[in-house]
């Protein structure tokens, strides 16, 4: 199979105010080894939601996500971010990508590993301004994001200096400091102690209502995609597929405490009995 569209081509289920997934196929090998990640997957992301990306191992998560970032192809349907292809949005700057790893530059501080996106590819601003979906954000000091991250006294210090969690941070930081539209963030705190996570679940929330960027966010824990979350995307196992979406209405800001409220644990009882359908609706590979 091959992709049905290429950058710079007309998408017909583009729009300038929404992350469109639509009819996405994605076969990887052939013969006895081919493998369907995806099955004919529909998604629509409002711009300016925190949306999480929860499902089995192996049932696409990422695939959908590196669509998304155009890191990946469908072999057939067609993806959109904000009426651009992903190709012309990824040159444009318009997506941040976090993935599980910080992948920090180890010769570079804190603050030059957050201020280096803006000294590459110094046209993609330019760019960014032609497409029809951007919306230009003022600038933010990366001092003052990183200080509200919680480095304010860790800018020059060079990565193999920091915790896990910090390094974490300094990843997040460089994301939203090039004024993303679109943050895509793969399972980041997966490899962080729960203390260390709560923390900064909570600093990237705070950081996302001032900013109002728009989140696709892939993760295993029902309760994070509960805390942090407009929607939650309930994905079957392998063909990956959507089994539900949930929208959660609950008050923000949201804050540890919500994590006693009666409400919550209905809406992770919720996602847990989507999840169980999903486990039973194919097979996992791990």
């Amino acid at each position: 199979m091959t992709n049905t569209h290429s950058a710079g081509a007309s998408l017909e289920y583009a729009s300038p105010d929404e992350i469109v997934v639509s009819d996405a196929l994605k076969v990887y090998g052939s013969g006895a080894g081919e493998v369907t990640a995806l099955s004919h997957v529909d998604l629509t992301v409002k711009r300016g939601q925190f949306v999480s990306v929860i499902g089995p191992s192996g049932c696409g998560k990422s695939t959908m996500l590196r669509m998304i970032a155009g890191l990946e192809q469908p072999d057939s349907g067609e993806v959109s971010v904000f009426g651009a292809h992903p190709d012309e949005a990824c040159a444009a700057k318009m997506i941040g990508f976090v993935p599980q790893v910080p992948a920090l530059l180890p010769w570079l501080s804190v603050l030059g590993n957050v201020t280096i996106p803006s000294k590459v590819n110094r046209r993609a601003d330019a760019l960014r301004r032609t497409l029809p979906g951007h919306v230009a954000r003022p600038a933010t000091d990366p001092r003052v994001l990183l200080t509200k991250l919680g480095l304010g006294d860790a800018i020059d210090r060079l990565p193999h200096q920091l915790s896990g969690g910090m390094q974490q941070r300094v990843a997040i930081a460089r994301a939203f400091s090039i004024q993303a539209d679109v943050l895509l963030m793969d399972e980041p705190f997966s490899a962080l102690d729960e203390f260390t996570r709560e923390a900064i679940q909570v600093q990237l929330l705070e950081l996302w209502e001032q900013m109002r960027t728009t989140v696709v966010f892939v993760t295993h824990s029902v309760s994070e995609a509960v805390v942090l979350s407009d929607v939650v995307v309930v994905m079957s196992a392998r063909p990956g597929r959507i089994e539900a979406v949930i929208p959660i209405d609950l008050p923000r800001p949201r804050r540890q405490g919500l994590l006693e409220a009666a409400a919550m644990h209905e809406y992770e009882d919720l996602i847990r009995e989507k999840l169980q359908t999903a486990w039973a609706s194919g097979p996992v590979v791990r």
